[in-house]
């Protein structure tokens, strides 16, 4: 149990799905490969943000790198603007580092989304206090808070000390396989920003599943959201919610 812990904190600081960066487009668009070397920069937030245009030229920018001689006119133009792009090669899979291939099934992922399949049907399974982890170590770590009434929130680890906003809070909606997730105010300590206009974040869903854990003494519900899996650690929503957001 306590290894488990200690790797399930140290995935989570470093994976944290809320990491606040510079914009991920504006790097892509300039060809700046410091995007792909920095230790996992690229969260979920990030590609909830971009459309599967952008999406494709993030995940094809680590096959230029590497030299991949692309079949698409469209890539070949996109990247042969880069002084650093020579293709020469068809680029294997087996090539990438860890950390870049994890990146390109995460960004398949987001590239799978469709708001005009059959909406995912939730009902009240939806409704609670989601934790990104299936057991509570010291602390929380992130959480959605979903309500029934369309409100959610997002909630950052207590393990990441130096993000200046802490939670997000919006309304979603679900389409096909999306969760559509806008933002319309941010806390940062004790104050709270509206923002002029809503942040839409669009993140791949999945239908609620049950797992168990330690040889079956631990069972939760597990809801895919993104990249990233979490498990419903109280469906009263409503109680959990105060307790949830302290520092």
């Amino acid at each position: 149990m306590k290894k488990f812990c200690l790797i399930f904190i140290f995935l989570l600081c470093v994976f944290n799905a809320f990491a606040q960066n510079n914009s991920v487009v504006e790097q892509i668009q300039k060809g700046d490969l410091t995007l792909l070397d920095a230790e996992i920069r690229i969260s979920d937030f990030e590609l909830a943000q971009m459309d599967n245009t952008e999406l494709r030229l993030l995940r094809n920018m680590i096959y230029a790198k590497y030299g991949h001689s692309f079949n698409s006119k469209d890539l070949n133009n996109f990247f042969s603007q880069f002084d650093w792009y020579v293709p020469f090669k068809k680029v294997e899979d087996s090539e990438f580092t860890e950390k870049e291939q994890w990146l390109i099934k995460r960004i398949q992922t987001f590239e799978s989304r469709n708001e005009n399949l059959p909406a995912v049907k939730f009902g009240d399974k939806i409704i609670g206090l989601w934790h990104a982890s299936p057991i509570m170590p010291d602390t929380w770590v992130d959480r959605f808070l979903i309500y029934p009434d369309n409100r959610i929130e997002f909630l950052i680890s207590y393990f990441i000390k130096d993000y200046e906003i802490k939670e997000y809070l919006g309304n979603y909606e679900i389409k096909g396989n999306v969760l559509i997730f806008k933002i319309n105010k941010t806390v940062c300590k004790d104050s709270i920003k509206t923002l002029t206009s809503p942040l839409i974040l669009k993140y791949p869903i999945t239908n609620v599943t049950e797992v168990s854990f330690f040889d079956g003494t631990l069972i939760r519900q597990m809801l895919k959201i993104g990249s990233y899996e979490y498990f419903l650690y109280n469906n009263n929503v409503n109680t959990m919610g105060d307790w949830a957001r302290k520092y």
